[in-house]
Formats: structure tokens, sequence, C-alpha cells
């Protein structure tokens, strides 16, 4: 199966999957941490693997916002939610844009579809490329190591009108890279369906992360979660980096 291929065929239901997230109240700690770090004066914005516009909803009216996606079928969602927002599809690993901003965002685990550090050094050199000097780079890591469980299993349901859905996945880590495979049971219109869809993770020991930031040219700051107070490496919580173009 091509890879993302089945993502994209579930795209519409990203936003019912994932109707737990408190996007509002992310947004809130970017628009401090972006107020509290940024030196540079302008204020655009590049969202990469902005997804279906989640925080962009909340982030439109301080940012001059730009989305950047691989998915297609999840930017036509972006665009029909926020259709004043350029939204255009692309890679994070190849992103050259003629471009550059005073804030970066990549958020909700996107940063772990890299699988090595040499990967992620790469990345992380492209985004430090595109921002202003002073400008803000913020993602957070939805696994690392030290929150890792190995063996757990997630499970999301979803029921709406005639639509049921209900998806499955257990974390199970091989020499570092989580090989997610969630199963997807859907009953829609008295017809049911199942796939799985399968993603390839990268799961970073943090300091890792945080000495390429260094090395690449950023100081960094990390949270613990999207809250106003460090990372504490027993926590369950995302750390989340907050770093700036030195």
């Amino acid at each position: 199966m091509p890879e993302q291929e089945l993502y994209r065929k579930f795209a519409r239901y990203y936003d019912l999957i994932y109707q737990w997230m408190d996007y509002e109240c992310e947004a809130e700690f970017i628009k401090k941490a972006v107020e509290k770090y940024k030196i540079s004066e302008g204020m655009d914005l590049l969202d990469v693997a902005c997804g279906t516009g989640g925080h962009a909803f909340y982030l439109h009216n301080s940012f001059n916002i730009m989305g950047l996606d691989i998915n297609p079928e999840m930017l036509e969602i972006a665009r029909e939610k926020l259709p004043e927002i350029k939204f255009m599809e692309g890679d994070m690993k190849e992103m050259d844009l003629p471009q550059e901003f005073d804030t970066i965002l990549c958020l909700f685990s996107a940063i772990n579809y890299h699988t090595t550090l040499e990967e992620l050094e790469k990345t992380f050199k492209r985004f430090y490329d595109h921002l202003k000097p002073g400008g803000v780079l913020i993602f957070d890591l939805g696994f690392c190591t030290e929150n890792w469980e190995e063996g757990r299993m997630l499970v999301d349901a979803v029921v709406e009108g005639d639509l049921q859905l209900a998806r499955i996945s257990q974390s199970q880590l091989y020499d570092g890279v989580f090989y997610a495979n969630f199963v997807f049971l859907v009953k829609e219109d008295g017809k049911m369906d199942f796939e799985i869809d399968q993603h390839r993770m990268g799961v970073f020991h943090t300091p890792e992360v945080a000495n390429i930031l260094i090395k690449t040219g950023f100081s960094t700051h990390i949270y613990n979660g999207y809250h106003d107070f460090p990372w504490d490496n027993v926590s369950d919580e995302r750390p989340v980096f907050v770093c700036v173009k030195l």
C-alpha cells in the first residue's frame, strides 16, 4: 500500500477522531510564546503539517498564516474552514519556499515522521533557513523515549448519526521507530469498512533533539506540554520546544 494512501482515505474522519484536541488552548500557548521570544518584527507564520487547519482556525486573527501539508485531502478540508488562508501541498523534508517567516509551527507529533536524527537535523536546517533572524520555531514531540509506553493499546471511538468509527493501535517500538498500524473499523450508511492505516514514526531522546537544535543555531526552551512551566522528563506530557533563530 503506498505511503499515506490510507491516511488520505480517512482524512474526512480526522476531525471526528481528534475532537478531544484543545486547539484553542494550544493556540493561546503559541501566541504567548511568540510574544515572549520572537525578536523579528513581522507576524508571518508558516504552519507546517497543518492538517485540517485546527490550529490555524484559532491563530489566523493574530498572524499572517500560510499552511503546508503533504496530504491534499486534509488541505481540502482546511480550505473549506479557512478560505482566506493560503494552503499549499508540500513535504517538510523537501521544503523550499521563496519566503522567510517570523514563526514556524510543526505540531501534534508531525515532527515524529522523521525516523532518524540525521533526517531530523536536515529538516531543522530547512526550518532555520525559512525563519527570519529572531524568528521562532515551535514544535512538539508526541512520542519520545521519556514518555514511551511499550505495548499500550489505544482506542478511539466515534458515533455520529449513522456513522460508527473505531480506530485501534498498539505501541510497539523497533530500533527506535514506531510502526504505527492504525486499524480502522467504519460503519456508515449501513456498510462496514475495514482498513489498516500505516505510519512510521521516530521516537527520540529529548536531550538529543535539543542538542541538534543548538547545533543548528537555535536557542531552545522546552515546556511541559502546552503549559507555562519547564518540561519534566518523568511527566506524561509531551515536550514542547520553543526555539529562537539566533
